[in-house]
C-alpha cells in the first residue's frame, strides 16, 4: 500500500499557523520571518512532508525542465559534454531537469517542446532547429552570440572573452621568441561567433605586429588525413615557427603530424590550443593551452536562463570570465578541473 502523503494543512495544525503561512515558509513566498520558517521546516521534516513539485509547477505554469541544444557537428567534443553536465548540475540547483534536444530539425515532427526555456550553445547561422525553437516562443539564452537573423529573438547571451584570450596566447608566443605563428580554425560548416572571433583576432594581431598572416580552415570533424594535410600546409608556409589551433583537440592531434615532419614542439617551435581538451592538451606542458572551464560555463549559463524564465532582473549580454591560460612549461597541477 502506498504511503499517505502529508499535507500542508497537517503541518499548519502542528505549528498553529495558517496553511498560507506554511506554504509561504516552505516555498519562499510572502513575508515569513526566519524563525517561523525554521519552525515550519522542522515540523515538515518530522511529519515526513514531501513537496508536491508537480503542483507547484502547475500553479506557476512551469514544466520544470530546461532544454539544451548543441549543433550535431560538435557533439563529439568533450567541451560540450562537460558544458552539458555543468548545465545539468545548474538545472538541478533550480529544481529542474535538463533535456538535450538530440534529433536534427528535419527529424522532428511538429510538436511542443516540453521545456520552460532553452540554452543554445554556439548557435550557427541557418540552423533550422533554432528557427523552430524561436517559432515555438520558448525563452532562449545562447552561449555565444546568436546569428544576426536571431538576435532579436534571444533573451540573453553569455560568452567567454575569446578575442582577448587569443590575443593573450599570441602575445605570449611572441614574448617567448616565436615570430611567425600560423593559425588553424574551423571551416564554414561550424562558423559560430567563437570561430569568427578567434580567427579575426589572429588576423588583427598579425596586422598590429607587422607579421604575415597564414590562416587555414579545417573541418571540425576532420579525419587524421584531412588535419594532417592542413597542418603540413600551415607549417610549410615561409618562416612559420609556431602553430595556433582553435578547435578543441587539433593541437594535441597535431603533435604526431609535426613530429613526422621533424618538427619538435618546444623552445624552437611553439604550439597553442585556444579551446583545450582537459585530459590531453591541458595536461601537456609542451603547449600553451586555454581552459574555457566548460562545466562552470554550463552551470553559469543555466543560472542566466533560470533568471530569464523566472522573470528576475538580468543583463542581456553577460561575460563568463572563469577562463585561464596555461603557458608552455608551467606546472599543470589541477588545471582544468572543477
Amino acid at each position: 500500500m502506498a504511503a499517505r502523503r502529508v499535507t500542508i494543512v497537517e503541518i499548519a495544525q502542528r505549528v498553529g499557523l495558517s496553511k498560507t503561512t506554511v506554504s509561504d515558509a516552505l516555498h519562499g513566498g510572502g513575508r515569513v520571518s526566519a524563525a517561523t520558517a525554521a519552525r515550519v521546516v522542522e515540523a515538515a521534516r518530522e511529519l515526513g512532508y514531501v513537496s508536491n513539485r508537480a503542483a507547484r509547477q502547475l500553479r506557476g505554469r512551469r514544466v520544470g525542465a530546461f532544454g539544451i541544444y548543441i549543433p550535431p557537428i560538435a557533439r563529439n567534443f568533450s567541451f560540450y559534454m562537460d558544458f552539458a553536465f555543468g548545465a545539468a548540475h545548474g538545472s538541478a540547483e533550480h529544481d529542474a531537469d535538463l533535456t538535450l534536444f538530440a534529433r536534427e530539425a528535419d527529424d522532428v515532427e511538429p510538436r511542443q517542446f516540453q521545456v520552460d526555456g532553452v540554452l543554445a550553445v554556439d548557435p550557427l547561422p541557418g540552423d533550422p532547429m533554432l528557427d523552430r525553437l524561436v517559432a515555438a516562443g520558448i525563452p532562449m539564452v545562447t552561449a555565444g552570440r546568436p546569428p544576426a537573423e536571431l538576435a532579436d529573438a534571444v533573451a540573453a547571451v553569455i560568452e567567454a572573452p575569446h578575442s582577448g584570450l587569443a590575443r593573450m596566447v599570441l602575445d605570449h608566443l611572441r614574448d617567448s621568441g616565436f615570430q611567425q605563428p600560423a593559425f588553424i580554425g574551423s571551416d564554414r560548416r561550424f562558423y559560430s561567433s567563437w570561430a569568427d572571433d578567434v580567427r579575426q583576432s589572429y588576423l588583427d594581431w598579425c596586422a598590429a605586429n607587422g607579421v604575415e598572416a597564414y590562416a587555414f580552415d579545417c573541418p571540425l570533424d576532420a579525419s587524421t588525413e584531412e588535419l594532417g594535410a592542413v597542418v603540413r600546409e600551415a607549417v610549410g608556409s615561409p618562416g612559420i615557427d609556431a602553430l595556433v589551433c582553435a578547435p578543441q583537440g587539433f593541437a594535441g592531434r597535431s603533435l604526431d603530424i609535426l613530429e613526422a615532419k621533424g618538427i619538435h614542439v618546444g623552445p624552437k617551435f611553439g604550439l597553442a590550443s585556444l579551446s583545450s581538451e582537459r585530459t590531453t592538451e591541458l595536461r601537456d606542458p609542451r603547449m600553451t593551452a586555454v581552459d574555457l572551464a566548460p562545466w562552470a560555463f554550463g552551470r553559469e549559463a543555466v543560472n542566466l536562463l533560470d533568471a530569464v524564465v523566472a522573470g528576475r532582473p538580468f543583463e542581456h549580454f553577460n561575460r563568463f570570465d572563469q577562463v585561464q591560460m596555461r603557458k608552455a612549461g608551467e606546472t599543470v597541477g589541477n588545471f582544468g578541473e572543477r
